[in-house]
């Protein structure tokens, strides 16, 4: 497809900077809104945040794409170019996390946890449009389908660059979002809404984002041929581990206040297991992966690891829920 969207003179507007802008306005849009709706917070914290979390967030992104692909920089100009591309979500997801943890350290009344349940929330939304804009820039691809029965959309996309058909894993990450945001959103209204009695935290949501979207990226980020890879090495996937930290992390988190709040329950410590026997059974099924000899089992068995380390990880998040309203000042 096409990628040039629109010229004007000597500017040229491309489709993948259009869904790229509507995404970061819807993800914008839906915070406010959920801020407005189901937090009693000062509207300026979301707002500051914002502001401080983007150029933070894009120079983060950018930052550690270039220490995975240091070689496409020839020059100081090749960083500066910025319309070609080149950015790691995790990176903004960093910069997100730093801005609150900045604005939390200048003014102690800022709501972190408020502040990042609602950007957490529009960030998901915000993906889908940012996955399906790889439409236009080639990007977030899979492996070459030769077999012409699997070259239609939504499975494959055609790349004119290669001449190949390859698998969009861009749609399934913009599917999978949008199923993440349904899950954030069914949590927020349920138990984030004070009005009617919190039975969570803030930062719950948050946490929430960072265990699903970290175990979709288990999956789709070893689909990708297009993927970031640690520096140094030529199979080790850094959104990956990152991905793989993220979901472990949050399971514990969530485990060890279960256990306060209920006494040891055997429960507690089935879902920290479950998410390392995930991280284990992926690093197995990416081993073989070298070979590509059986990409479908592969990528079936990945996707059963994740999936069970992800329900695990809500699971015991819902064991944490309160039924009085939690004092979060």
């Amino acid at each position: 497809m096409d990628n040039l969207a629109l010229m004007m003179g000597s500017i040229n507007i491309y489709w993948h900077g259009v869904f790229m802008a509507l995404a970061i306005t819807l993800a914008i849009i839906v915070s406010f809104v959920l801020f407005s709706l189901f937090t009693k917070g000062r509207k300026n914290d979301l707002l500051n945040c914002i502001l401080l979390s983007m150029p933070l967030g894009f120079i983060l992104s950018r930052v550690m794409y270039w220490s995975c692909n240091a070689e496409e920089y020839a020059s100081l100009g090749d960083h500066l170019n910025f319309i070609r591309g080149g950015y790691s979500l995790y990176g903004a997801i960093l910069g997100v996390l730093l801005s609150a943890a900045v604005l939390k350290k200048l003014d102690s009344r800022f709501n972190a946890g408020a502040v990042l349940d609602c950007m957490a929330t529009g960030a998901a939304i915000g993906i889908v449009l940012g996955r399906l804009s790889s439409y236009f820039s080639g990007d977030n691809i899979g492996l070459v389908i030769k077999s012409e029965k699997y070259h239609f959309w939504p499975l494959t996309v055609y790349s004119s660059q290669r001449g190949e058909w390859l698998i969009a894993v861009f749609n399934f990450e913009a599917f999978f979002s949008l199923l993440i945001f349904g899950v954030l959103l069914f949590f927020f209204a349920k138990n984030s809404n004070e009005k009617a009695g919190m039975k969570g935290r803030h930062g719950d949501i948050a946490l929430l984002f960072l265990l699903m979207h970290g175990c979709s990226q288990g999956l789709f980020d070893s689909m990708h041929v297009d993927a970031l890879l640690v520096p140094g090495n030529s199979f080790v996937r850094l959104q990956q581990i990152l991905g793989a930290v993220c979901f472990t992390a949050v399971a514990v988190i969530f485990a060890i206040r279960s256990k306060k709040m209920k006494g040891f329950v055997w429960y507690q410590a089935v879902c920290p297991v479950v998410s390392l026997a995930a991280v284990g059974i992926t690093l197995w099924m990416e081993l073989d992966r070298i070979s590509y000899n059986n990409f479908i089992r592969n990528y079936s068995v990945i996707f059963l690891s994740m999936l069970c380390a992800a329900i695990s990880g809500i699971y015991i998040y819902r064991t944490t829920l309160n039924e009085k309203p939690v004092d979060v000042n």
